[in-house]
């Protein structure tokens, strides 16, 4: 990568073939992969020659480099940049990385959320709570990784699949009640109060002694469905059992329980 610079008028960036050439010195201009014009611009002063990456997305980068007082900049777009990252993960559960089933969920998370490979996706997710690597490494089976199969269930429109997986993740020994708590405030999410307001319930169920978490979904649950004694009784235990790290929340939650006495 070369730059070439104007008196008057744009500076010129050269991509070239032949990176390994130092500098200028061995510049060759059949070698041009690519020349893009740009304009530079005033910077404050930068004693060392700079080079770095601003904008960061995760298909897109602005890269630059500074020096003295101008910054000459240009953009960076991938547009398939998933289907590369899908690919770079093939290839890497297929070593190292494979011996752990947190890789294989990962992987199939990041299709879930992207909606893109959920067959292999689907493969993945079962790797990861069974058996990532043949006879080599075991999966493991909890809340976290039956989650992520159905997520990529849902992905797949296969919803009445993922909802009944849920409901053997929410039933698992050693599944925390804040766990079940978010995963009922991502189906309230989806306006399916009915089905939020079972997970809330069941939640509420599986761990009767624990007064925070379980009653913050009940709150919110009733509250949208509109059974305002409910949710007012919810709220008020929220309020008495607030842990205190989550104290700050407080006026906000007063905020919600103020506005349905009001409305009765």
């Amino acid at each position: 990568m070369l730059l070439e610079v104007a008196e008057s008028g744009p500076w010129t960036w050269i991509f070239s073939s032949q990176s390994a050439g130092w500098g200028s010195f061995q510049y060759e201009a059949k070698y041009d992969v690519l020349r893009a014009a740009v304009t530079p611009q005033d910077a404050p002063s930068t004693e060392f020659l700079t080079y770095g990456f601003d904008e960061r997305q995760p298909a897109s980068a602005v890269a630059f480099l500074q020096w003295e007082k101008k910054r000459i900049p240009f953009k960076i777009e991938v547009p398939n940049v998933n289907e590369l990252y899908v690919e770079q993960i093939r290839k890497n559960l297929l070593s190292c990385p494979g011996f752990n089933y947190q890789n294989w969920q990962s992987a199939a998370q990041f299709c879930a959320d992207n909606k893109i490979n959920l067959d292999q996706a689907l493969t993945w997710a079962d790797k990861a709570i069974k058996e990532p690597f043949r006879g080599a490494v075991l999966g493991h089976e909890d809340f976290s990784t039956l989650g992520t199969k159905a997520a990529v269930l849902g992905a797949m429109g296969r919803t009445e699949q993922a909802d009944k997986l849920m409901e053997t993740a929410m039933a698992l020994p050693g599944t925390d009640a804040v766990d079940v708590y978010r995963y009922g405030m991502q189906v309230l999410g989806e306006k399916r109060n009915t089905v939020a307001m079972k997970i809330f319930e069941a939640n509420r169920k599986q761990h009767p002694a624990e007064k925070f978490w379980t009653s913050l979904g009940l709150a919110r649950g009733y509250t949208a469905l509109g059974d305002k004694g409910k949710a007012i009784a919810n709220w008020e235990m929220v309020l008495a059992n607030a842990p205190e790290n989550l104290a700050g929340n407080k006026p906000r939650w007063q905020a919600a329980l103020n506005k349905l006495k009001e409305s009765n």
